[in-house]
């Protein structure tokens, strides 16, 4: 019965009120309602206050809705795990990763396991480096790939492989640019940059910052794509992740700069797991594809996992 109130409490707060909750439920809002002074009586505290028209959870509130969301997770974790029994080598499995990976990294990954375990379904959730991370530490994604290593005491963060930050240009451009170019000239450059607050914009900003330079920004977009074609156009020079424009360089779009005096770039994509996941068939398979794809070495892998073969 404490089971069903917490599902219905988690559904009061997503849906944001009792009666959108009864709608979703299929329940009658007293009911709903019934269900919640139930458990606000288990817990001997309020759980949820009215603001005007709307909810608001209590210090008592937000502790129990964090468990809950995490009882869930468990649940359908378990629910998975007896499923699997009848059906070795199917199952499904949730994935975060941030914007560069997905367009970069992910398809090959997911193109080979998907070839290798025909039976999994992949669901990709796309999100910034705190979301995702988040995701992995509630139990929603079972790993998650990110640009950045990751020290966190619930998770355990695997290096796949650094990924260069590359000064670009139009080749348009590349005549009205000082050659060689120096880290004075950076300075007068036009940039087109990430929208703060961003990681990626900070680590960059502050390398440059270390070398003396202060970054001119013209403009700011929250997308690689838009970063890359501004500078396409003609409009500025970029610091951009080199998985990221490794095909507009080569395709010739694309002029990758070196700078006199400032040293090589670049930053470290990792693989996000928890401490102690629920060990599914579909997440260690994946792990496997991409410690294979990326030669991860074995010492690097956390204590719990063994690699399983393809059916």
């Amino acid at each position: 019965m404490v089971l069903t109130q917490l599902n219905t409490f988690v559904r009061i707060v997503d849906a944001g009120g009792i009666t959108r909750a009864a709608e979703q439920i299929g329940l009658t809002q007293p009911a709903v309602t019934k269900q919640l002074r139930s458990l606000e009586t288990e817990f001997s505290t309020p759980l949820l206050v009215r603001k005007g028209r709307r909810i608001q959870l209590t210090p008592a509130g937000q502790v129990l809705y964090h468990y809950a969301k995490r009882i869930q997770n468990l649940m359908d974790q378990a629910s998975e795990a007896v499923q699997e029994l009848g059906r070795p080598g199917q199952g499904e499995i949730h994935v975060g990763a941030v914007s560069t990976v997905a367009l970069s990294t992910l398809p090959t990954v997911l193109s080979t396991f998907t070839q290798a375990f025909p039976g999994v379904r992949v669901h990709v959730h796309i999100g910034e480096i705190q979301q995702t991370l988040d995701g992995v530490i509630r139990g929603e994604l079972a790993l998650a790939i990110i640009t950045v290593p990751m020290v966190h005491p619930q998770v355990d963060s695997i290096p796949l492989f650094s990924d260069p930050v590359r000064l670009v240009v139009a080749p348009s451009r590349l005549a009205q640019l000082p050659s060689p170019l120096g880290l004075a000239d950076l300075s007068n450059l036009d940039f087109i940059s990430y929208q703060n607050p961003s990681r990626f914009r900070s680590f960059v900003d502050g390398v440059l910052e270390q070398h003396g330079v202060i970054a001119r920004v013209l403009m700011e977009f929250n997308s690689h794509e838009v970063v890359t074609s501004m500078v396409k156009v003609g409009l500025g020079v970029a610091m951009v992740p080199d998985s990221v424009v490794r095909q507009d360089i080569a395709q010739g779009d694309l002029i990758s700069l070196d700078v006199a005096g400032l040293p090589p770039i670049q930053r470290t994509t990792s693989l996000v797991v928890a401490k102690d996941p629920h060990r599914s068939h579909p997440l260690t398979a994946l792990m496997r594809t991409v410690f294979d794809r990326y030669h991860v070495p074995a010492a690097l892998w956390p204590p719990w996992y063994q690699p399983v073969d393809a059916p």
